[in-house]
């Protein structure tokens, strides 16, 4: 299996370091103007740095766009018609509603499975917690999304809709932003 990122920010670089270190190929790609330093943060890694998102969705099984939210659209469309047949997509983000709604215009035959980890990116995710929603996927893809995400050990919280997670999200926001 091999792993893409397209938009390799904090969380990309996360993302990157723990996949590689758990014996996965990861493909990654930012915006041209961060390449230098995108190389010199992953040095030695073992992730590899390419040219753009249409690279990354060429030769990787699971594809995590990890723009930002206003961007998402933008960035499906660019390199979503690139994705490989059978193909897994998540976009890895505290709101998921935009990334699926630009994700269901991908072909039939790849796979919607969004993925949320919840914590940040200076904390290890060994123990912590994810949110995942299998919103359009095979049985067979499904299946690799959770034993590729069990393999860096997180505690996987399966949900039944991207609207389920957005709510969740949002109230715990509130109940945050009262209590602060």
């Amino acid at each position: 299996m091999e792993i893409g990122i397209i938009g390799t920010g904090d969380m990309g670089k996360l993302y990157a370091r723990e996949f590689a270190r758990a014996g996965y190929k990861v493909n990654c790609t930012d915006l041209p103007g961060n390449r230098e330093q995108l190389e010199k943060d992953l040095a030695g890694s073992g992730a590899y740095i390419l040219d753009d998102g249409v690279a990354v969705s060429r030769r990787s099984d699971l594809i995590f766009y990890l723009v930002p939210v206003e961007d998402i659209e933008k960035a499906v469309a660019q390199y979503g018609p690139s994705t490989r047949k059978d193909a897994i997509v998540s976009s890895g983000t505290s709101v998921m509603t935009p990334a699926v709604e630009a994700f269901e215009y991908l072909p039939k035959d790849v796979n919607i499975i969004n993925w949320h980890w919840l914590f940040c990116p200076s904390i290890k995710p060994q123990g912590q917690s994810t949110a995942l929603v299998r919103h359009r996927s095979s049985d067979s893809a499904y299946q690799r999304a959770l034993d590729t995400f069990e393999t860096i050990q997180t505690k996987i919280i399966k949900l039944s809709s991207y609207q389920e997670h957005d709510k969740i999200t949002a109230d715990t926001q509130a109940v945050t932003h009262v209590g602060f």
